[in-house]
This record gives C-alpha cells, structure tokens and sequence, in this order.
C-alpha cells in the first residue's frame, strides 16, 4: 500500500494507543471502548478485526475463569492474540457506565494476573498482557494481509467509478484476462503473491502466504449462481490443500440484476461464508454497461442468492 497512507495510519493507531495507555483506572474502559468502534469504523482495522474474528475460538470459559485467577496459558503468540483479541473484545461490549459509576471490567481481569491488590496494578497487567499484544498485531497488520479487504474495496470503488468500460472490455474476453487488471493493482500496493500455483485439484487464480484468491464472472444466465457456487467450491478446496483460512471469491457482474446475498450482515465489508473453519468472501464488482443513466433504468432487479446454494457443490472433506 501507499507507504505515506501507512505511515498516516501507523500514527493515528499509535496516538490512540498512546491515549489507552495514559488514562487511569476511571477512564481507561471509556478509552477502550471509543478505541474498539475506532476501529470498527476504519475499513483497514475492520478487515484486521473480522480476520481475527473468524480464526479465534470463542474462549468464554477462559475468560470466566481469570477472573478468579485461574490464567490460561499458551504455548503459541498466535493463541496468546487470539485470547488477546477475545479479551479486548469482552471488554468493549460492557457498557460504560453501571448505576452512574464507571465500569472497569479491564481491571477486574487484571487482578486476575496481579498479585498486587492496587486498580493500577491490574490494570497494568491488563495492558501488558492484552493491550499490547492486540495493538502489536494491528500495527503488523498495517504491512501484512490484514489490509486485503480495504485493497479490496478501494479496488471496487477504482473499477466501478473509474474503470468500468475497460473492464467490461476485458471481461468480454473472459475472466483469465480480466484477473491480471486486479492482480495488477494489488501488486502496485505492495501486496506479494504468486499467480496460478500448481495444486493437486487445480490452478487458483492467485496464492500469497494468506491468501487465496479466484475470480468469476457472472451474466445472469451462461455464468449464473451455479457458476459462482462453483467458483466458491474452487476457493474452499484451494483453502483445504494450501492450509489457509481465508479466501476471496471476486465477481464481476455484468448483467444489470443486482446479487443479493441472503446471509451478508450490514457490520461485514463483503458477504462472508463460514465453512468448516473457513472464510471465504464474495466481492461484487458492478461492470455492467447500463446504457442510460440511474434514473432511468426503470426497477431494480436482482438475483436472491441462498447460502445453501453456494455450498451445494463443495466437495467433501477427503477421508483421514
């Protein structure tokens, strides 16, 4: 990505990290709070944080359970942040304030890996043993493929506001040549990748060390929903034999009906499908030639797709 972007980004992060680690035991579950919907609301720290959210067990008991001092540890920093992010997210979800007084649910956690009886102290304890690590990942993340959903969408809006005549002209071709005009762009923003590495059910479009990546096109009809349920199959079994947890299913429509994913959620950036451990994302990208303007195309039509659909044509799971 764009290094003085990142470096922009990089500084927002560490002056609101630099904010949690001031605030006293008052105000710091407030601070916290503020700093998770920051987040949220940041297309790059939001794909960070539904990566997480996908990958991490739920980890409930253990959280329960340090309360009365009993410390779950781990013997990997992929587990500690994955317990990290859990922590951080528990948290975020107490309200602020009970009867008129501040909460500080990150205090009583903390006292849970403090032996010191003091608020100070636990909340200490609480920043060095969760804080740090989650913050130390979202700051990593900044130069790793945590930022391919935010690619994702700056790429969407570069196609669909800028481009889209030429990739209509490319799609008609078909979709191996209309692949490189996304591949090209990520490449431009520093993400590394190898292009259609040979596996043992085939050739993905695209493989990094945390991603892989297929693409479709969809014309209503020839290559319908069958199709992309097709290409979703293609993804998890891509996922399967490299080992990966997430995938990307990017779809260029080029038909004037609207896809209108059942399952997708108003807080995901992309409809997301869950499978056996796995997280694929459908990106829609609009390349159709409408031919007249919004307002005079008459209604919208759409193609309602189920996730019983797109799953129907996964292939099973091979025998142990």
């Amino acid at each position: 990505m764009d290094s003085q972007y990142l470096q922009t980004q990089r500084f927002q992060l560490q002056k609101r990290v630099r904010r949690l680690n001031s605030c006293d035991t008052t105000l710091f579950h407030s601070a916290l709070v503020q700093f998770w919907n920051y987040l949220h609301e940041h297309v790059l720290f939001k794909a960070v944080l539904e990566k997480l959210a996908t990958e991490a067990p739920d980890h409930a008991t253990e959280i329960q359970t340090l309360k009365n001092r009993s410390i779950k540890l781990f013997t990997s920093e992929k587990d500690a942040l994955h317990f990290a992010f859990r922590v951080i997210e528990h948290c975020a979800a107490q309200p602020v304030e009970t009867n008129g007084h501040a909460n500080m649910p990150e205090v009583m956690l903390g006292h849970g890996l403090s032996h010191g009886t003091k608020h100070a102290e636990a909340l200490d304890a609480f920043r060095d043993a969760f804080l740090d690590t989650f913050y130390e990942h979202l700051d990593e993340s900044l130069d790793q493929t945590g930022a391919i959903l935010s690619l994702l969408v700056k790429y969407r809006q570069r196609v669909e506001w800028c481009y889209r005549a030429e990739a209509a002209e490319i799609a008609v071709t078909g979709e191996r040549k209309l692949a490189p005009h996304l591949y090209a762009y990520l490449h431009d923003q520093g993400l590394e990748f190898s292009i259609e590495p040979q596996g043992p059910s085939g050739i993905p479009d695209l493989v990094s060390p945390d991603l892989v990546m297929d693409v479709k096109l969809f014309d209503g009809s020839a290559r319908g929903v069958s199709y992309i349920a097709s290409g979703v199959n293609q993804v998890h079994t891509y996922l399967r034999e490299f080992d990966q947890v997430t995938g990307y299913l990017v779809i260029y429509r080029m038909c004037p009906e609207a896809l209108h994913f059942s399952f997708a959620t108003p807080d995901r950036l992309f409809p997301a499908l869950h499978i056996g451990g796995k997280i694929i994302y459908l990106v829609v990208i609009d390349i159709c030639d409408y031919g007249a303007s919004a307002s005079k195309r008459g209604t919208l039509r759409e193609f309602n797709v189920e996730e019983a659909t797109l799953v129907s044509q996964l292939q099973a799971e091979p025998a142990a």
